[in-house]
């Protein structure tokens, strides 16, 4: 177990309604939770809350209990990718490399080390083409595979993403797919996301949250129970999950292909069309 949330509730100030109530949540190591939900349903809050930045909300209440078992000193620590990753990227620095190596810096790693982190995150990320542009010249995609990038520079144990494909075009967002589908042997994961192809590739579990509390967590046949399906963002959500479960697609060489299969099953059968 790297976190456990015990009975854990959060308020952003004294007299608002809670953001999360009552959560109780074991993320472990090596494990990929997606947490899914319909928008204010807490997802940001939750991976806020497991990434412990919440110091940046001073009037926050809080109830329960957090417990960690990850820190930078034994473990690599927690790294986080926000939904505004725009506000992760310092500009301090002139090239995307140096923006990828700036945490690892501050943590005083040799410079060997560094060169070798960020050379293999970038490479991972796919963005090695992007090392010497300024990061104030690239696009909003580009800008979000960056900061992925930073954070998987650090080597965390658990890494946090909320919403990790809101910018991408569908290509880049199979490809990232495929990344984390690997990253998941090594660390583990917590990601908040309604992509149905992200959670089908990625998921271990899968936990669907409702105004801030849990209402389904599990493996999807726990998931997909009558009546979840309303909470999630998308419409064809659950039903995109069971096709693609019940037909087994094959992989394809075209990720892109793989990704758009996924929406296509689901369109099929929300009209009734096969």
């Amino acid at each position: 177990m790297l976190i456990s949330f015990m009975d854990f509730s959060l308020a952003y100030s004294e007299g608002s309604a809670p953001a999360l109530k009552h959560i109780d949540l074991e993320i472990n190591e090596r494990e990929s939770l997606v947490v899914s939900g319909l928008s204010g349903a807490g997802k940001s809050t939750l991976c806020l809350a497991a990434a412990d930045s919440l110091a940046s909300y001073p009037a926050a209440v809080t109830s329960g209990e957090i417990m960690r078992k990850v820190d930078s000193a034994s473990n690599g620590g927690t790294a986080i990718v926000m939904q505004n990753f725009y506000a992760q990227i310092t500009y301090l620095r002139s090239t995307v490399f140096e923006e990828v190596a700036f945490p690892c810096e501050n943590k005083g790693l040799p410079r060997d080390e560094i060169i070798r982190r960020v050379e293999e995150a970038l490479g991972r990320i796919g963005i090695g083409h992007l090392a010497d542009r300024n990061p104030l010249e690239l696009s909003g995609g580009e800008k979000q595979k960056v900061v992925l990038a930073t954070a998987l520079a650090m080597k965390p144990a658990l890494l946090i993403l909320d919403e990790p494909i809101s910018q991408l075009d569908p290509e880049s967002a199979a490809h990232l797919a495929d990344v984390l589908a690997e990253l998941k042997k090594e660390i583990a994961l917590l990601i908040a996301e309604n992509d149905p192809y992200l959670t089908l590739k990625v998921a271990d579990r899968v936990v669907v949250l409702s105004e801030g509390e849990v209402i389904a967590d599990g493996a999807f046949g726990r998931i997909l129970e009558p009546g979840i399906e309303e909470h999630v963002e998308l419409p064809a959500w659950t039903r995109c999950v069971s096709e693609a479960v019940k037909e087994k697609h094959p992989d394809m060489e075209d990720s892109t292909k793989r990704y758009e299969l996924s929406y296509k099953s689901a369109i099929a059968a929300l009209r009734g069309i096969r």
